[in-house]
């Protein structure tokens, strides 16, 4: 038997809504009341096939393969956690249960920044001008439909609080933002690697992909040189990496603006044997990559 949803049931929703993503309470009830159908994307049906969203990336890397570990690692600024949300909404909006361990933000801003990627949106310049809230509001309501559930820091380890979570509710893809923050205040460091052993034992069991991650160490004295994978900050990863994709943002500090924002892609093994690059568009004021323009 369905249950009509009261006024009551919408108002709550719409409340809850307003509170995480950030918006008028007035925007999320008018959003919550546009029919889905009416709305520019929505949750599709289950697509079991993973892959990161971005085409010229995914014909370099390939499936997301269920039980291995995809590691995304730059330095400052280069888009990694960027690049992590937009495989966490693709997936979202195909059905596929997502967990996305996210290690080096609060909530609210973590939600801040799927909501402004979702919408395309600098969420920083749209509070006076209408549209633009319209826009957020639609995106909100999306993002507010699709499994993609969210674990922030709370000191204890990432990787035992990703399968008490899959145990809970399932899981369909396992995303850790950042792996140097993976083990959680242990009394002990961890051993190289250690987390990512984790996470790869982890989606073994679970037999689903996981993407992390992680930092490249800074080299003094010749800029932003292009990243190599004994560049990782612990290079114990890459004893347990499927893939690398090493992000590469070498004038983030240049004079000419149509190229600060241009990220080139190096998708390698761990052995350092390179399967390709492409280019991509890291959009900061978003939280997003995409594809640039055609030129």
């Amino acid at each position: 038997m369905s249950r009509r949803r009261t006024s009551s049931d919408l108002t709550a929703r719409a409340r809850e809504l307003a509170g995480r993503a950030g918006i008028p309470y007035s925007a999320a009830l008018a959003a919550l009341r546009t029919p889905r159908t009416a709305r520019s994307t929505g949750p599709a049906a289950p697509d079991h096939t993973a892959a990161t969203g971005l085409p010229a990336l995914d014909g370099l890397l390939g499936p997301l393969t269920p039980g291995t570990l995809t590691v995304l690692a730059g330095r400052t600024m280069a888009g990694t956690t960027a690049l992590l949300l937009g495989i966490a909404r693709h997936h979202g909006h195909r059905g596929r249960p997502v967990i996305l361990a996210e290690l080096q933000s609060s909530p609210h801003a973590t939600m801040r920044s799927l909501l402004a990627a979702e919408a395309g949106q600098d969420l920083d310049r749209t509070a006076d001008y209408a549209p633009d809230r319209q826009m957020v509001a639609e995106a909100a309501a999306r993002l507010h439909g699709i499994p993609i559930r969210l674990l922030t820091p709370d000191g204890s380890n990432a990787v035992s609080r990703l399968r008490a979570e899959a145990a809970a509710g399932g899981a369909g893809l396992l995303l850790v933002d950042t792996l140097r923050l993976a083990a959680g205040m242990e009394p002990s460091p961890p051993l190289p690697g250690q987390s990512a052993a984790e996470l790869v034992a982890l989606a073994r069991d679970l037999d689903v992909p996981a993407v992390a991650t992680a930092h490249l160490r800074p080299q003094p004295g010749d800029g932003d040189s292009r990243p190599r994978p004994d560049d990782l900050d612990d290079p114990g990863v890459l004893a347990h990496a499927h893939r690398l994709v090493l992000l590469h943002r070498p004038a983030r500090l240049g004079p000419l603006p149509g190229q600060r924002d241009l990220v080139t892609l190096h998708v390698a093994r761990p052995d350092g044997t390179e399967a390709g690059t492409t280019t991509m568009l890291f959009e900061p004021e978003y939280h997003r990559m995409v594809a640039p323009p055609c030129t």
